[in-house]
């Protein structure tokens, strides 16, 4: 025999019981696949609308007699008495808001072929919705929150200039002089202020930030190394909002959300920042979300007077070299006159 083999006592043993468990477990089945005993199947359940728990029961090939009772009624809320192969639809009464009700049915054999039994249902005992909810559930959606906002704060409009006003000012084309508020004092000195003519007013601050009332080439200007004042809204209260330009990493400067979700932030543009068009992107920590604002980056205020000087030296080394021509030119015009005169002198003496 080999080693580890079972003995055929064993083996045999083995196999009565396995047979005895598999025909144990196959008479519940019989009964329960019984074509004399009807079906039943839960349609409808308690909800918001009006009703209560319906319950459609087919026959077999047995008439029967079904009655729906649930612990409210035990005496039953529905009854019917179904023939062979026909199908019945059982109600309860009316379920109230926040009731429970445990529903069964109660099958009895109408021939006495078949034994009563009850089935309990047991997945349906079910609870109807209270008022609260179903008014939460049937109420409209709120609509979706409105994505965030930010623009830049225009400055405030400087007062127009006033016709015909005489201040000893030298006119310089393309601009205009307006008379400062006064301060009520009579004979107090008032200082004009250059505005430019036909365009929008702008103000600067001390970090050279230009920032006009309207826009320029599609966003509000300023120099590299300035500063702008944004305004933001539609964010959730109390969040941070961080300002970061667009395609960056760096934070220029971050904002908390008052109650109504709103911002003021002063933004101080790096003076690494490339002239021309640029985006600044405003973030909400918590939410997510963002908005952007347009501007137009000028150059840094450095770079601009180093521009000038450049060309200030050019326009005098051109100057000075015209004036060198035409002081050469003078010189040669007179030499000319001098020796012409010379020889129409010499012509007389002969």
């Amino acid at each position: 025999m080999a080693r580890g083999a079972l003995p055929a006592g064993v083996v045999t043993g083995l196999l009565v019981v396995l047979l005895g468990i598999a025909v144990s477990g196959a008479a519940p089945a019989r009964a329960v696949d019984d074509p004399t005993r009807p079906d039943a199947r839960v349609t409808h359940g308690p909800s918001c609308r009006p009703g209560g728990i319906v319950v459609e029961v087919v026959a077999g090939n047995a008439p029967y007699s079904v009655v729906l009772a649930t612990v409210r009624t035990p005496s039953g809320e529905d009854e019917a008495v179904l023939e062979p192969f026909a199908s019945v639809v059982l109600r309860t009464g009316d379920v109230a808001p926040g009731e429970t009700i445990d529903p069964r049915l109660v099958f009895t054999a109408r021939d006495g072929s078949g034994p009563a039994f009850v089935d309990e249902l047991a997945d349906y005992t079910l609870t109807r919705p209270t008022v609260e909810d179903c008014e939460a559930a049937m109420s409209p959606p709120p609509p979706p929150p409105a994505p965030p906002t930010a623009r830049v704060e225009a400055a405030e409009p400087a007062p127009p200039p006033s016709a015909g006003s005489g201040t000893g000012t030298p006119h310089t084309p393309g601009t205009t002089t307006a008379p400062a508020p006064t301060t009520g004092r009579a004979g107090a000195p008032t200082s004009p202020e250059p505005t430019t003519g036909g365009r929008a007013p702008r103000t600067s601050d001390a970090a050279g930030a230009v920032v006009p009332a309207g826009s320029v080439g599609g966003g509000a200007q300023v120099q590299a190394g300035g500063t702008v004042v944004l305004r933001g809204a539609g964010f959730i209260p109390g969040e941070r909002v961080d300002v970061l330009l667009h395609g960056g990493e760096t934070v220029l400067a971050s904002a908390t959300a008052d109650p109504a979700g709103e911002i003021r932030v002063d933004v101080r543009i790096p003076e690494t920042a490339a002239a021309g068009p640029a985006t600044l992107d405003l973030v909400g920590a918590d939410s997510a979300v963002g908005t952007s604002v347009a501007l137009q980056v000028a150059a840094a205020a450095e770079e601009a007077a180093t521009a000038r000087g450049v060309l200030s030296l050019a326009s005098l080394t051109i100057a000075a070299v015209a004036l060198v021509a035409t002081a050469a030119g003078l010189v040669s015009v007179a030499g000319r006159q001098h020796a012409g005169r010379r020889a129409v002198g010499s012509v007389s003496a002969g």
